[in-house]
């Protein structure tokens, strides 16, 4: 009896020390080809778990949603930032990259013996229609903690972040841990699939906030290192960047000058605008917006150049819309076409901060629509057509409108 009980004893103890709790820091990305790709990123350090060692990287074990034998994913290492303390950084950011995935599959993936986490990647093609989220300036609030749960209920293939995240100010590394928590908590749809985040940047995100005369293109990314920690595998040159979704959705990401001069990228965004005119969606994100709505018309010299450099190429093109952010609130705006044809304009990003009022006369002539509310756009991408609606906090449609497909732009 008393060997039964040691051989019991022994046998749970084996088995709590292989145990393993699912990293309350998880967060999927995107690096690559989202048909075929899946990165997943999480930290280790003070009160995270021990640290991995660089001969002994963590693994994580993962196969296809469904049965088959589960494989093992050697993760790599690299600093997480904390200008703060002087000395070695305290926390790891540990990174699994997943290639060769079957388009429009859904995956499972566990630490040790931790409960299974879900994934999906996009389809190739458009069969059953696809739904994204998107929205900016989120910061750490219980009212952002809503509203990316809210979005992650309307089960979105992704959920794009138009910069401003964490408010980390390049600085808190403590803002910035707690994002990755509020995110890992909130972005899972109601079937407990992780919903990967496609994120911008922002003023936010960058020490100075935008660029500075003479800086380099490395100067300045030293000046975002939580950033490009997190999303550096995305944004790997001093250029925007173009993500495909099969052959019917591309997104845009641009940066309205926090780290490239906004004129710089006007012929990138006309070369990739061409190139795309096949693709049905192409939606266009970035930060700070042409069409002020908490503050004046000229207020801002970023506002007043993506407007004289990058509207007119919009219009000149067959994009399907833009999404802006910074000024926290909802405001639609339906460009004039002086250059061509109307675009509609969503913003201005209040995901988590607190709301202004909407206040420029002069987008107020051009607005749809607008609200002193948070809010999230939700596309949803059919074959015969797109409708995008703004959902405030309790779930209210505040705005919804429909757009066309590129045979009929």
């Amino acid at each position: 009896m008393l060997l039964r009980r040691i051989v019991m004893t022994l046998l749970l103890l084996t088995l709590s020390l292989h145990a393993a709790e699912v990293p309350e820091t998880l967060f999927l990305s995107w690096e690559g080809n989202p048909c075929r790709t899946m990165t997943a990123q999480w930290l280790r350090g003070p009160g995270f778990g021990d640290r991995p060692d660089a001969k002994k990287p963590e693994e994580v074990r993962w196969r296809k949603a469904g049965g088959g034998e589960w494989q093992v994913l050697t993760t790599k290492t690299q600093p997480f930032p904390d200008p703060g303390k002087k000395g070695l950084p305290r926390w790891m950011v540990i990174k699994a990259n997943w290639e060769d995935l079957e388009p429009g599959a859904e995956y499972v993936f566990r630490f040790g013996d931790s409960a299974e986490m879900k994934f999906r990647t996009a389809p190739e093609k458009l069969v059953e229609g696809v739904t994204f989220v998107e929205g900016g300036d989120c910061d750490v609030t219980k009212r952002a903690e809503e509203m990316i749960s809210l979005g992650c209920r309307q089960d979105p293939l992704f959920f794009s972040v138009g910069g401003d995240l964490a408010y980390g100010d390049w600085m808190s590394v403590a803002k910035e841990i707690a994002f990755l928590q509020q995110w890992s908590r909130s972005a899972r749809t109601s079937a407990g699939r992780l919903v990967p985040l496609v994120a911008g940047i922002g003023n936010h995100e960058v020490m100075v906030g935008y660029v500075q005369d003479g800086a380099t293109f490395e100067q300045m990314k030293a000046q975002a290192p939580f950033f490009y920690t997190l999303f550096g595998g995305l944004y790997r040159t001093a250029e925007p960047v173009a993500l495909d979704f099969g052959d019917y959705l591309s997104m845009l990401l641009l940066d309205s000058g926090h780290l490239i001069p906004i004129k710089e990228q006007t012929g990138w965004l006309e070369k990739n605008l061409n190139l795309r005119k096949v693709v049905p969606w192409v939606f266009v994100s970035w930060h700070v917006m042409a069409f002020p709505s908490a503050r004046s018309w000229n207020s801002q010299k970023e506002i007043v150049d993506v407007r004289r450099e990058w509207v007119p190429v919009l219009e000149r093109s067959q994009v399907a819309a833009v999404f802006n952010h910074h000024d926290h609130n909802l405001q639609r705006v339906e460009t004039e076409g002086k250059f061509g044809r109307k675009i509609q304009f969503f913003g201005n990003g209040a995901i988590g901060v607190e709301a202004r009022p909407v206040q420029c006369q002069e987008s107020k002539r051009l607005a749809k629509a607008w609200a002193e509310e948070n809010y999230v756009n939700v596309i949803s991408i059919r074959r015969d057509g797109t409708t995008v609606r703004s959902l405030a906090p309790d779930g209210r449609e505040l705005d919804r409108v429909d757009l066309e497909t590129s045979r009929a732009r």
